[in-house]
């Protein structure tokens, strides 16, 4: 662990069940499974979402492994990995249930919340806890978190992106190919029959607002792919825009390749499946289209003022479009 986040869990929990790290460590998440000639850990520092590491320790790794020995670690590694998937599919039923009584007791979200106020967005689609629920021992909702329903291709609910005042974000339930819709249908927007999609919740608002069209959160880098296979195949004919992230700066290694801007790349891959076009804030440096948003309204000092591309025609202060998003095809695929 220390060789890709800099950090180690003491006394790893190794039960096949999800874990998170305590202190310091409460950004980092693992799982541990028993094999038959050691340990295999998956673990993620969630400051990088979408990047997992291995971590493996075995027993007398160079020793041959007589093949009776070898049988008998497999029985008893397989069982402890079915009964952990039982417990885990349990839990996570457990989990849903409560969710979905959470979601359905609690009210829209206050238009002024510190997190939606700060983002320069207002908040729909989301509600807000009206009170203090503890979802799992040690982890909570507090009053006043931001509540971003994740729904399944089916339209169910399967998760929800807990938002706190101070902008810290929490995956409750499953957000596994989640997604969620912005907006109205295809005849709304600067261009009809444009659908956008965006890897972040603010983001998503950002872009709605900025242009009127309906837009699909993904909720992650990871999610991109699935998110435009299924708009294509909910909406053959319309013209997919992936408006990702610009992670300038940030890397992830793909294939054993060091790669420089997820955002871009993970958005480009899920493009070209889908014949799709990419655009990305013209910030100049990293940023997502909800930091470009909100340089528009109250830029800060280090962004170059000609990179508030205001359209010719559209003059009057205030007004939630940009000449942007009228020219998809600069950054088209």
């Amino acid at each position: 662990m220390l060789a890709h986040i800099g950090a180690a869990i003491p006394d790893p929990i190794i039960n096949g069940h999800w874990h998170s790290g305590r202190g310091k460590l409460d950004k980092i998440s693992y799982v541990g499974h028993y094999l038959p000639k050691g340990i295999l850990v998956r673990y993620r520092d969630h400051r990088v979402p979408d990047v997992f590491h291995v971590y493996k320790e075995w027993e007398g790794s160079s020793e041959y492994l007589p093949s009776d020995e070898y049988r008998q670690r497999k029985a008893q590694a397989d069982t402890r990995a079915k009964a952990a998937a039982e417990d885990a599919a349990l839990a996570a039923a457990a989990t849903l249930d409560k969710l979905e009584g959470i979601w359905a007791s609690s009210p829209k979200a206050d238009l002024e919340h510190p997190y939606t106020d700060s983002k320069c967005i207002i908040p729909i689609g989301a509600k807000q806890a009206a009170e203090l629920h503890e979802i799992q021992p040690g982890q909570y909702i507090w009053q006043g978190d931001l509540l971003v329903p994740v729904y399944g291709h089916t339209g169910a609910l399967q998760g929800i992106q807990q938002i706190t005042a101070q902008g810290r974000k929490f995956a409750r339930g499953s957000f596994k190919n989640g997604l969620l819709w912005i907006g109205g249908d295809l005849t709304t927007g600067e261009v009809a029959g444009r659908l956008y999609i965006t890897e972040g919740w603010a983001t998503g608002i950002a872009v709605h607002m900025r242009t009127r069209n309906p837009v699909v959160v993904a909720f992650s880098t990871g999610n991109l792919l699935a998110t435009g296979q299924w708009a294509r195949g909910r909406h053959p004919s319309a013209m997919l825009i992936f408006a990702a992230d610009n992670d300038l700066g940030s890397f992830i290694t793909v294939q054993g390749q060091q790669v420089e801007n997820p955002g871009r790349y993970y958005a480009e891959q899920a493009a070209l499946a889908v014949d799709a076009a990419v655009v990305t804030p013209p910030l100049g440096k990293k940023g997502d289209w909800c930091d470009w948003h909100m340089a528009q309204i109250r830029p800060p000092p280090e962004i170059d003022p000609t990179l508030t591309w205001k359209s010719p025609n559209r003059n009057a202060p205030g007004r939630a479009e940009s000449v942007l998003f009228d020219s998809p095809k600069q950054e088209s695929l």
